[in-house]
Formats: C-alpha cells, sequence, structure tokens
C-alpha cells in the first residue's frame, strides 16, 4: 500500500546533500534537566505528538518508550541526544536508503534505513532512522543517527574515514555490549557504509558513461 519506487543512487544523493533541511533545530532540544532523564523527555515528547510518525513508504512508525531506550542503548552523544526531535521529520519527509528486508541471514527480524537533511543551528546533517518490523506487524523506531554534511564531504576522497564520523555521537567502540551481534541495519558504521555508497554514486556514474 504505502511501498514507492526506490530511488536511484544519484537522486538519493542529491536529496540528501542539496535539498533544504527537512527540520531545522535550535540545539538546546533535550537539555540536562534535573530529575528528568534524557529517555524520560524523548519519551514524554513523542507521547506528546502521538506516538507516532507515518512513512510514506511504510505507514505508522512506533515511537514509544522501547523504541527510545533501544536506541539509547547504541550510545548517545549530545548531537545525537538534540536529533531525537528530528526523528519524526525524518521518518515522515526523508527517503528510503535501505529497503525493509531482512539484512542479516538468521534473522527474522525486518529493518529498513530513511534518510533526510537536517540543520542543528547553522550545521547541516544527514539524519538516519532504522526502522524495525516484528512478528507483531509493528514497525518501530529502532535507532537514530546524525552525520555531518561537511564531514561527508571531506571524507568522500577517502571512503574509509566514513564511517569514523563522529560529530558529537557515538562511535562504533561504545555501542552497548548487550548487542554484540547487530544486523546491516543497526550500528553506525553500517549506517555509514550505506551513506557511503550513495555519497560515491555520482563518481560511479560518471564511470559507467
Amino acid at each position: 500500500m504505502f511501498e514507492k519506487r526506490i530511488l536511484t543512487l544519484s537522486e538519493q544523493r542529491k536529496f540528501l546533500l542539496e535539498s533544504k533541511p527537512v527540520v531545522t533545530l535550535t540545539g538546546d532540544e533535550f537539555s540536562k534537566k534535573d530529575g528528568i532523564t534524557l529517555t524520560q523527555q524523548v519519551t514524554e515528547y513523542y507521547h506528546s505528538i502521538g506516538g507516532i510518525a507515518v512513512s510514506p513508504e511504510y505507514g505508522k512508525i512506533m515511537l514509544d518508550k522501547q523504541s527510545v531506550e533501544d536506541d539509547f542503548a547504541h550510545g548517545v552523544g549530545r548531537i545525537k541526544a538534540i536529533a531525537y526531535a528530528a526523528v519524526p521529520d525524518v521518518i515522515e519527509k526523508g527517503i528510503v536508503i535501505l529497503p525493509l528486508d531482512n539484512h542479516k541471514h538468521g534473522e527474522k527480524t525486518l529493518s529498513a534505513m530513511i534518510a533526510a537533511p537536517l540543520a542543528i543551528g547553522t550545521d547541516e546533517y544527514v539524519g538516519v532512522v532504522v526502522i524495525r518490523q516484528y512478528a507483531s506487524g509493528n514497525r518501530k523506531l529502532y535507532v537514530h543517527e546524525v552525520f555531518l554534511i561537511r564531514k561527508l564531504l571531506d571524507d568522500s576522497s577517502n571512503p574509509a574515514h566514513i564511517p569514523a564520523v563522529n560529530q558529537g555521537v557515538i562511535s562504533d567502540s561504545s555501542i552497548n555490549d548487550s548487542h554484540p551481534t547487530q544486523s546491516m541495519a543497526t550500528n553506525k558504521g553500517n549506517i555509514a557504509k550505506v551513506l557511503q555508497k550513495i555519497i560515491f554514486a555520482k563518481f560511479d556514474e560518471n564511470i559507467h558513461h
């Protein structure tokens, strides 16, 4: 019902790097508050907007306490914390960069990646939201990451650098030890690898043409 044509890599690149941000954040979102944790702040915010974001491709995506806790378990720095506020916009206005599928042999859970440009203050980022579909049929936020666009472009001459983008968010080494085996659509390094293919799309297409 919701599935749409997946954009080519060059179309994805143009959207992520040249489009206006789908949301602009101030940088003050989810600042530290006495007596309330970050997960509580984010959960309360998502509850206040109905606990759901609607993807044009995948329909209702749940944003509940468990989603926030799953995301938090992968590590959270200040920029990633701020970007929790952008997750609904990325889901609703972003593009699919990894279609919903089983991306790891032997794992029944389906996952997908949705991405969009966003701004925090004057800095521009690409935000990526990983959603998962569970046996119940429910589709939920699983993890999100943010990548500074100028860093992606600076590192475009050396793809090995892109997974290490760490502008105040998690690095692979800080992924929670309770998640030792993670699927393609889970950890930050693998998310970055999908972005890497998009960043290099124009070079690949020039070669083949």
